[in-house]
């Protein structure tokens, strides 16, 4: 997808009136849709119908599987890729934080809201049915995606409900003691959010290109001390550091597609000139070389991934 579809899906959901989407995902097919490295101004629950994929938001790798139940926050990086030959199906619910009270709720949102929306230690909760809540979250979440499916008179006030049914099981979920030094302003949330992504994008069209700090905090109009703060505060990541990631997701894009191609010009193809140098940070990042990820691959094992 656009590096811009999201942002024009929100405007989009917000002059409906409605800001809520669904979507059911098939990545089950040969010629399943990718998704990318991507973030959004909503909130977003996904419900994993069946198969298995790896999901990364933020520095955090995972493995999710049929009845699973993630949330991902607002303005959290993520991807998520399909594991084993039979793919994955999903579907996915994404909210706009604003529909969840309304309008002149600002004593609420201030106490509800803001320290899950604010909080960069809650970018995500995987649910499993392990946990004392899987229940109650997949009764609520089942019944958003049924309304939404099927469009009943007045499914827009039912979907309000379960929303905020599951908006307070995660509020049940906030790191108790959390950091205080852990929760920003949503103001200061979203400005970086947005200088962020504009970085993000840059990174995302150039990063097949010898690409330096300058140039990324030159494209956001910062300085690069600044860039590397709010780059910082809001994926955990420095810019260099994200832009190595980024090609090192690229790279495994492409031994799933390309799998005739040698590791050299895979590295090549995203940006590094150096096969030595793609090497040991493929290994940082995966916890695994290139050719044991695409030996993975063909023998449909699960690649070990960083949890560090």
């Amino acid at each position: 997808m656009k590096p811009n579809f999201y942002e024009k899906r929100t405007q989009e959901l917000l002059l409906s009136g409605y800001p809520v989407n669904l979507a059911t995902v098939d990545c089950s097919t040969p010629d399943a849709p990718t998704v990318y490295w991507h973030w959004h101004e909503e909130v977003e629950f996904q419900y994993i119908r069946k198969g298995q994929a790896y999901i990364t938001c933020d520095e955090d790798n995972f493995t999710v599987s049929s009845g699973d139940i993630v949330f991902i926050n607002q303005a959290v990086r993520h991807f998520i890729t399909p594991a084993g030959a039979d793919g994955v199906i999903f579907s996915c619910v994404i909210v706009h934080p604003s529909f969840i009270l309304g309008m002149d709720q600002l004593e609420l949102e201030s106490r509800y809201i803001n320290p899950i929306i604010a909080d960069r230690s809650f970018n995500y909760l995987h649910v499993t049915d392990s946990h004392s809540l899987y229940r109650q979250f997949l009764a609520h979440l089942q019944q958003l995606i049924a309304l939404n499916e099927s469009r009943p008179i007045g499914y827009e006030l039912l979907s309000k409900a379960c929303i905020l049914q599951l908006w307070h099981l995660l509020y049940s979920q906030l790191p108790s003691g959390a950091d205080s030094s852990s929760r920003l302003s949503a103001r200061t949330v979203n400005q970086d959010a947005q200088r962020t992504k504009q970085a993000m994008r840059y990174i995302q069209d150039h990063f097949t290109e010898p690409v330096t700090l300058d140039d990324i905090a030159g494209s956001i109009l910062v300085s690069k001390s600044e860039c590397c703060r709010c780059f910082k505060r809001t994926t955990g990541l420095s810019p260099i550091e994200y832009l190595m990631k980024y090609r090192i997701a690229e790279a495994t894009k492409f031994m799933h597609r390309k799998t005739h191609d040698s590791i050299s010009e895979i590295a090549g193809s995203v940006g590094f000139n150096n096969t030595s140098y793609f090497n040991k940070v493929f290994k940082k990042f995966m916890d695994c070389t290139p050719t044991q990820y695409r030996q993975s691959l063909r023998k449909d094992i699960t690649p070990p991934f960083d949890r560090n």
